[in-house]
């Protein structure tokens, strides 16, 4: 019987431990003045980099400088016409609930994909200008794997990214593994009564 409990409370433990792969969490860009990169980072479990395109680097950088448009706070800045792209760390599903966005430079358009094993799901176009920021939400893109922001603009300036707000997503093995762990719970408190 001993057994039997520990065995259940272990199962329990790890489904709680790994019921998500990915956490939720809203992403900043703070405390950088001016941090270029050309290779990917990895912020609150989220990989951020990105793709092959005009430009082969991004900042993180303090919106008082360079004349940006300003929310108060770090942003995420992408030079003119590249794509940045986001994932989380581990390769599992999640999806985007809201994000801020504005523009430096003029006006652009930028373009949301989301992907899920390699496959196109969704995609959607929101305006962005230096006049101010604007909150991205209600956004139907459902679960995803693979996220890029690409920016548009007939010339200079670049996207501006900041509180890219994303949910986990429970993996299907993770619904099992926590059915099996609440049904050996059950198990053991069945005999507990029945032995009682």
């Amino acid at each position: 019987m001993k057994k039997a409990l520990r065995i259940a409370t272990l199962s329990a433990a790890i489904v709680s431990s790994s019921a998500f792969a990915a956490t939720d969490a809203t992403l900043t860009f703070e405390g950088q003045s001016n941090a270029q990169y050309s290779a990917s980072i990895v912020r609150s479990g989220y990989e951020i980099g990105i793709v092959a395109d005009f430009e082969q680097h991004f900042h993180e950088i303090d919106s008082t400088g360079y004349g940006l448009t300003s929310n108060g706070t770090g942003i995420f800045l992408v030079d003119r016409l590249s794509t940045a792209y986001l994932k989380s760390a581990d390769n599992s599903s999640f999806s985007l609930a809201s994000f801020d966005t504005a523009w430096y430079g003029g006006s652009g358009t930028v373009t949301v994909n989301g992907y899920l094993n390699g496959t196109l799901t969704g995609s959607f176009d929101v305006s962005a200008t230096d006049g101010g920021w604007t909150t991205q939400s209600g956004l139907s893109l459902g679960n995803v794997d693979y996220l890029t922001f690409n920016g548009t603009v007939g010339g200079g300036g670049g996207m501006q990214l900041d509180n890219i707000n994303v949910l986990a997503v429970p993996e299907p093995s993770t619904y099992a593994m926590m059915l099996g762990g609440l049904m050996a719970l059950g198990f053991v408190a069945r005999k507990k009564r029945q032995q009682a």
